[in-house]
């Protein structure tokens, strides 16, 4: 018997077959060496004629023959790696968009099906439930396209009783169409749950934990509340299952709600990585991405699986350094590696690219230059909502407009002073764009996708800009889905829009044919054809994100048109008009153009005409020095923020110089030298001028009784902290400011939104428990603030 087969051998003992066929596994092993080939023929006979078998007598003695130790290599062809599926096993595949899908081994599981099907076996590889985050798929016939292909198109007349598929459970269902088509015609059950927490679905699997809890989908398609949604179920098949009634459940936990996505028990991986051992040693080099590889194999080894992967070379044992390896041999069952000639067709880095240094992580390109926008509506929307970009925040770009964003960052000098992520577990550099979504170029750093919505759902996004399909009355979006004839998905849309703290959505305010003029010397915006289709709807086909539940959460919510701003905040339950472009009509092209009427601010602006502009818009992205130094009267404390201030010349230098010894000579006439804390991130002296430098701080140097260097969120904290013991604050100012619905209280909700928008503090609820027993008034309001910032800050 070959190698690969020994190999294939033992997992189908692991997996029981030892315990069907009736025999000791020292005595199985030797028969797989001298007649291997029957093996799996011999088992299913067996088990089948079990109940006609004689009482079974006793095992004649033989020989223990020592199994060579290169048998142990775990080198298979696909076909015998697939061999090892069963009916009804669940499936989890690896892979994000168009980003490192394992094609070989599902090619190899589709034939598989088809050669069943053509030769008319019974109870092969059917009834499959195939659980996926990203979907990686080329929008085509590939990824897992593969193994819907043969559904979709009755080619070979397989029987509908026994699909190769019965279920699929994924995040985003837009690059495997022919998937998508299987869950609309009610072929298969289907259900689309939020990409990162599927991601934690199979993490929890891999602990034994009943799921995973969370926030995350409250007040959309996917709460399984009736009236609100649907537990994330696409079709009539999946709400007819018995599984919609455990895969997401409501639980209650000290008080609050939470969602519970179940943990499924996975029988097969099947995963991708570059370079493999013969010990199954995994490496990702050559990958663009960490697409969750670890944790899906551990998921199914954990449970009794087994683990597949396609690799493009292979190494020589022990070759792979320890800290390369990705997922170590002991989770991995079969290494598939893909021959060179086939590298085209199996194993590209993405569908669109066959291997990117850059995009992979291995060299750095020397111009990270973002190409510029033409003037038209898509950069017109990109300009306003590049308003909400600070230096130092950390921001996800959604994919289609919102990749605007960054291009116009980059055409403004902003983009050097915020960290860009994509939901996959890229931070930093500039994310690739469409087909190629999810790496981006020059990234400073890559984490496992699971590990990103970790942070993600934490709240360390600090705003996040993505699209819209449809928006209703409420401030609801759609995205997932537009009708019951097409099947998308939220991807990472709700895990994004529900913990973020500043959201903005994007969207054209009509589509299908629009078309705008604009008057890029005099900043003005005209409707050339207006589009057939509203966005502004009475009701959304699928609530993907839920205005009311942002308000409940304290979020920054804004909706960002070409001629018109909306906000959602908790004066109205309607969203709000806050701007309109310059040369646009209110009536006929925003009110006629919306399905309901919104809610007209009476500061009604009108929008910058730089955004209409050829030239750059020349945006201030740091404010003035005054800005930037705050001064602390109680404690006697100077806070300096030089964030992103860049030191070219000597003139610069002494300006600097000047106009902090002019904003600290008063102070520190009056009380003495003070104690500094500064903020130096991203601050920067030309090569050359240190020596001056050095000079001009020497001059200035007087002001100071000690300093203190921070930079971040610690130069953050370390402001708050010196505000909790300020007495002389404008307080009726800021109680106003928290004060939204102007009834002279504030409530608990007012107060988190206001902790948030003020000084960036997100509270939680039983930090608000502790915090006050009901509403706040304006005598107990300073108390209650200065208790928050000690506490929180």
């Amino acid at each position: 018997m070959s190698i690969i087969s020994t190999q294939c051998a033992a997992v189908f003992l692991r997996r029981g077959a030892s315990s069907i066929i009736g025999i000791r596994p020292a005595i199985t092993a030797v028969h797989f060496f001298s007649s291997s080939a029957s093996i799996f023929t011999e088992a299913a006979s067996s088990a089948a004629d079990s109940s006609k078998l004689p009482s079974p007598t006793p095992s004649p003695v033989l020989p223990i023959i020592p199994i060579p130790s290169h048998n142990s290599h775990k080198v298979c062809t696909p076909s015998d790696a697939v061999s090892l599926i069963s009916a009804g096993d669940t499936i989890c595949v690896s892979g994000f968009v168009g980003q490192g899908s394992p094609d070989l081994i599902l090619k190899a599981l589709s034939d598989r099906y088809e050669q069943e099907c053509q030769n008319g076996v019974k109870g092969g590889v059917v009834d499959l439930t195939v659980l996926f985050g990203g979907g990686p798929g080329d929008w085509q016939s590939r990824g897992l396209n593969y193994l819907a292909r043969i559904q979709c198109t009755d080619q070979i007349g397989a029987d509908p009783r026994n699909p190769l598929i019965k279920r699929a459970i994924g995040g985003h269902f837009g690059q495997v169409p022919m998937l998508g088509d299987l869950a609309t015609s009610n072929r298969i059950e289907a259900w689309t749950l939020p990409m990162g927490s599927i991601s934690r679905m199979i993490r929890a699997q891999g602990t034994h934990s009943p799921g995973h809890i969370t926030t995350v989908g409250l007040g959309t398609y996917v709460d399984p509340t009736p009236g609100v949604g649907t537990g994330g179920a696409a079709n009539q098949l999946a709400l007819d299952s018995p599984l919609n009634q455990e895969l997401v459940t409501k639980l209650s936990i000290m008080g609050s709600d939470y969602l519970m996505y179940k943990a499924l028990p996975i029988q097969v991986a099947i995963i991708r990585a570059t370079t493999a051992d013969s010990s199954g040693n995994l490496s990702f080099e050559h990958e663009s991405l960490l697409c969750d590889q670890k944790n899906i194999a551990m998921a199914a080894r954990n449970s009794g699986g087994v683990v597949l992967a396609q690799v493009k070379r292979l190494c020589a044992v022990g070759s792979l350094p320890s800290r390369s390896v990705g997922v170590p041999g002991a989770m991995v069952d079969c290494v598939c590696v893909v021959d060179e000639e086939d590298h085209d067709v199996f194993h590209r880095m993405s569908y669109t690219k066959r291997h990117d240094p850059v995009l992979c992580g291995e060299i750095k390109s020397p111009s990270d230059e973002v190409p510029k926008m033409p003037l038209d509506e898509r950069k017109v929307i990109a300009r306003r909502a590049s308003f909400a970009l600070k230096p130092g925040k950390v921001v996800n770009l959604g994919i289609g407009l919102p990749e605007g964003v960054a291009s116009v960052a980059g055409e403004e000098g902003q983009l050097p002073f915020i960290t860009l992520t994509t939901e996959p577990g890229v931070f930093g550099g500039l994310p690739a764009s469409c087909q190629e979504f999810g790496p981006a170029v020059n990234a400073d750093a890559l984490v496992e996708m699971n590990q990103m919505f970790d942070y993600y759902d934490g709240g360390g996004l600090d705003m996040c800009f993505l699209g819209a399909a449809q928006i209703s009355p409420q401030g609801d979006v759609n995205v997932s889905r537009m009708s019951q004839k097409k099947l998308i998905g939220p991807g990472g849309f709700i895990n994004i829009s529900q913990c973020t703290r500043n959201i903005s959505f994007l969207c054209t305010f009509t589509a299908k044919g629009l078309s705008v003029n604009i008057d890029g010397d005099k900043g003005n915006l005209s409707i050339a054809t207006e589009g057939k289709v509203k966005k502004f709807v009475n009701k959304v086909f699928e609530t993907t994100f839920a205005g009311d539940e942002a308000v409940r959460r304290g979020q920054r919510v804004y909706y960002v048109t070409e001629r018109a701003v909306f906000r959602r905040t908790a004066n109205h339950r309607t969203i709000e008009l806050m701007e309109i472009a310059p040369g646009i009509d209110l009536q006929r092209d925003i009110l006629d153009q919306m399905e309901f009427d919104p809610i007209i601010s009476p500061e009604l602006k009108v929008m910058d005409r730089r955004i209409f502009r050829h030239e750059k818009m020349n945006m201030q992205l740091f404010g003035s020095l005054r800005d930037r130094v705050t001064y602390h009267s109680d404690e006697h404390i100077v806070f300096i923020d030089l964030f992103g201030i860049s030191l070219a010349s000597k003139e610069e230098i002494d300006s600097i110089r000047e106009n902090l010894d002019s904003l600290l000579k008063p102070i520190t006439k009056e009380r003495g030298p003070v104690d500094a804390i500064i903020s130096y991130e991203n601050f920067d002296v030309r090569t050359g001028l240190e020596e001056s430098y050095a000079e001009a701080l020497e001059k200035i140097k007087h002001h100071y009784k000690s300093v203190r260097r921070y930079s971040g969120k610690a130069f953050r904290c370390a402001k708050l902290k010196s505000m909790a013991g300020m007495k002389s604050w404008d307080m009726t100012g800021l109680f106003d400011e928290f004060d939204e619905n102007k009834n002279g209280l504030i409530s608990r909700e007012e107060l988190r939104r206001g902790m948030r928008e003020a000084f960036g503090i997100r509270l939680k609820q039983s930090e608000l428990d502790s915090l006050c027993e009901g509403d706040i008034n304006r005598g107990n309001f300073p108390d209650v603030i200065q208790e928050c910032l000690a506490k929180c800050g």
